[in-house]
């Protein structure tokens, strides 16, 4: 099971429920198959005459990255190389060492979407797929003795996922660039059977050379854009934004009620309003607000940071607001120029407007204070 993260985001801090693996994966595959040569898949190139008459790249992961582009391509293949894996395996490979940063975040759902469908696009019935690959020999050959891999007839047949079958071994064995034998497995007379030839492997894995494939890996990266994140700690930059929270304004609430935080006249100790925000959690609400954006984007925006993917659960502020911001937020909250506070005052502070005491107000303090002096 995957262990919880912490991880950092500009100057947020993110706490994950569970650690991405993608990645990891991803430089296992990537190693893999740069580690094995094209000698190991029989594909080194093509001989006449004790010369070499075509080169292909000499790792699986070169002859993958070529795969259908215009220098390498099959002769009379329709693929013109233009929408091979070439272009896409450098796409996947500027993600993962240049665009991802140990975070994923939402703008990438749809670059990782869009890989996973180009992905796709190389299985079924694509003339892309490599398992589709076909190559063509006799129907019937001779076995052994001297004419051994001589035709027999006219009549052809198709292999499909690599052309290092058994006649390529009767023909060709003890001949110079004989490249050996493919498995069983890699090939096989039926266009949908079960080959997987070693590009069909790197792409889609469940061989005995790669056991997880790219597009798997891809899969899980899409998988994992949705982590929870248990709390984000953000240094608000905007905090009157955070008046959109239910959390944070049933706050605000409790501490225009908490008379403990207001000095004579209605004036309230900003300062310390300001302070009992740091460090404390509030609760994110799934999904979004009333509001257009979602409580997630709301933090984001207000700690100036990339919106990280993945639902939050909770949040918590690493500064204490300056007055001015705590003001800004209360006002907010509140949404009127005036609030009466639960003991009979107004609220009392720059932006809120104190109602004059009406006649009988000033008559009935009038009357108390004489009592009081007679008394």
């Amino acid at each position: 099971m995957a262990k919880k993260a912490s991880k950092t985001l500009l100057d947020a801090t993110l706490e994950y429920q569970e650690e991405y693996e993608f990645k990891k994966f991803y430089d296992i595959w990537l190693r893999t198959c740069e580690g094995i040569s094209s000698e190991q898949i029989m594909s080194s190139g093509r001989t006449k005459d004790g010369k070499k008459v075509r080169t292909t790249p000499n790792t699986l992961y070169g002859q993958l990255e070529e795969h259908v582009t215009a220098a390498f391509r099959r002769p009379n293949s329709k693929n013109k190389g233009d929408d091979g894996t070439y272009k896409l395996l450098e796409a996947i490979r500027k993600f993962m060492n240049e665009e991802y940063k140990g975070i994923l975040l939402e703008v990438h759902r749809e670059t990782l979407a869009e890989f996973s469908d180009k992905l796709e696009k190389f299985e079924g019935n694509s003339s892309y797929n490599p398992k589709r690959i076909h190559f063509t020999r006799p129907a019937r050959y001779v076995k052994t003795g001297n004419k051994k891999g001589q035709a027999i007839g006219s009549k052809t047949i198709k292999i499909y996922g690599h052309y290092a079958d058994k006649f390529y071994e009767a023909k060709y064995k003890g001949k110079e660039g004989y490249q050996g034998k493919a498995p069983d497995s890699w090939y096989s007379e039926d266009i949908d059977g079960p080959q997987n030839p070693p590009l069909a492997q790197a792409l889609f894995g469940k061989g005995e050379l790669v056991k997880i494939g790219l597009i798997t890996i891809i899969d899980r990266a899409i998988e994992e854009l949705d982590n929870e994140i248990d709390n984000i700690s953000i240094n608000a930059k905007r905090p009157s934004e955070l008046r959109r929270i239910p959390s944070v304004r049933k706050h605000v609430f409790s501490l225009l009620k908490n008379k403990s935080m207001f000095r004579k006249g209605g004036r309230p100790n900003l300062g310390k309003m300001a302070q009992s925000f740091v460090g404390m959690r509030f609760a994110l609400m799934k999904g979004r607000s009333k509001s257009a954006a979602s409580p997630k984007r709301i933090i984001a925006f207000v700690g100036k940071i990339p919106e990280p993917s993945g639902e939050i659960n909770t949040f918590s502020l690493t500064n204490k607001f300056k007055e001015t911001a705590m003001a800004s937020l209360i006002r907010a909250v509140i949404g009127k120029e005036t609030y009466k506070l639960r003991w009979g005052e107004h609220l009392n502070m720059k932006g809120m407007k104190v109602p004059k005491k009406t006649t009988e107000e000033n008559k009935v303090e009038k009357a108390w204070f004489d009592y009081l002096w007679r008394n």
